[in-house]
């Protein structure tokens, strides 16, 4: 028997599965589901140059030299560097045979769950790119926060160890990520006229309705009808000031043995805190479920005035946050357990 494809389209069989005994819509347990609030929090900007956006940093500036009569300084002057990112095209497909979907009792239920899967699936890649895009490795990818050197260099100002120089070569790490959002701070940008892009839900989705449509590997000769939705986010990632992210590395998910790896804590955290840019202003933690459940156990501890837990929200959309020194740590799935050693 041929081995069955799976995730390649929609096939009949998938439609089966998802509907109960009587034909109506099956209600399913979500078992790849994940929380990546920092989509709660990306601030957006249209970029300046098309696709490209472009600002202007200080790298130096004049600092003037005392002198006694009769003596001269050297003239001196400030200078800046250009900074150039760009945007990026994650585009998606649902395209789906329309006699398939007569097969169901509710095609458009059908097609609106399909779609969902998209929209969360693509989200989880739009996340994933902004700590793990690799543009050297994969061209057509933005750089994610764990590839740039700023962040990924223990020599860095901007990077704080966990291990206190003592990490393990081992692939078992987590980091925490602080975040400043706002003007000339950390923006997400997206290309200049683009009617669709940015906001609180970034990816976004064009229903096409039944057209007729090619038969995959036959040059256009022979065609079927299908239903197809489009899915797209054009986005990038502008650090205007690179001092508006931290990151504490190092911290070790298993073999914890406080030798080689060594688990979370908070000590780096303070460190960060107090070289924050701005007095803190749009900061934001992010983390995964390994330390901010340790983090949330730091919160009931007695005596410990670093952390806190409050429920925010009301009615379905109410939820526990816990702060530290004030700030929100929010929980992104995205942020592996298999981190690599982050060494100078």
């Amino acid at each position: 028997m041929g081995a069955l494809s799976m995730g390649g389209g929609l096939t009949v069989a998938e439609l089966i599965r998802r509907e109960d005994p009587d034909g109506s819509m099956a209600e399913l347990v979500d078992m790849i589901s994940e929380e990546n609030h920092i989509l709660d929090h990306l601030t957006w900007i249209e970029c300046n140059n098309g696709t490209f956006h472009e600002d202007h940093r200080t790298v130096t500036e004049p600092s003037g030299a005392e002198r006694s009569y009769d003596e001269g300084i050297a003239g001196e002057a400030g200078v800046s560097e250009l900074v150039t990112e760009r945007t990026c095209m994650l585009n998606g497909l649902s395209q789906v045979d329309a006699a398939k979907l007569k097969h169901s009792n509710d095609e458009a239920g059908q097609r609106l769950m399909e779609d969902g899967f998209f929209l969360r699936g693509m989200t989880k890649t739009l996340v994933n790119r902004l700590f793990n895009g690799d543009r050297a490795t994969y061209p057509k990818q933005i750089n994610g926060i764990n590839t740039r050197a700023d962040y990924n260099d223990l020599d860095s100002a901007y990077v704080f160890d966990n291990a206190g120089g003592n990490a393990s070569s081992d692939s078992n790490k987590t980091s925490v990520y602080f975040f400043q959002f706002g003007a000339k701070m950390v923006n997400m940008i997206y290309p200049r006229h683009d009617p669709t892009g940015g906001g609180p839900l970034p990816i976004k989705m064009e229903d096409f309705g039944k057209t007729i449509v090619d038969q995959t590997g036959t040059s256009g000769a022979k065609k079927y009808p299908a239903w197809q939705t489009w899915f797209s986010a054009n986005f990038g990632l502008f650090i205007h000031d690179p001092r508006c992210i931290k990151r504490i590395v190092n911290i070790s998910t298993t073999n914890i043995d406080g030798v080689d790896d060594f688990a979370w804590h908070e000590d780096p955290m303070i460190n960060a805190f107090h070289q924050l840019e701005y007095n803190g202003a749009g900061c934001v933690i992010f983390c995964n479920r390994t330390v901010l459940t340790q983090a949330h156990k730091r919160s009931n501890e007695k005596g410990n005035a670093f952390f806190s837990t409050e429920t925010e929200g009301e009615g379905p959309f109410a939820r526990p946050v816990t702060r530290f020194m004030g700030i929100p740590m929010e929980r992104v799935d995205q942020i592996t357990d298999t981190q690599a050693t982050v060494t100078t």
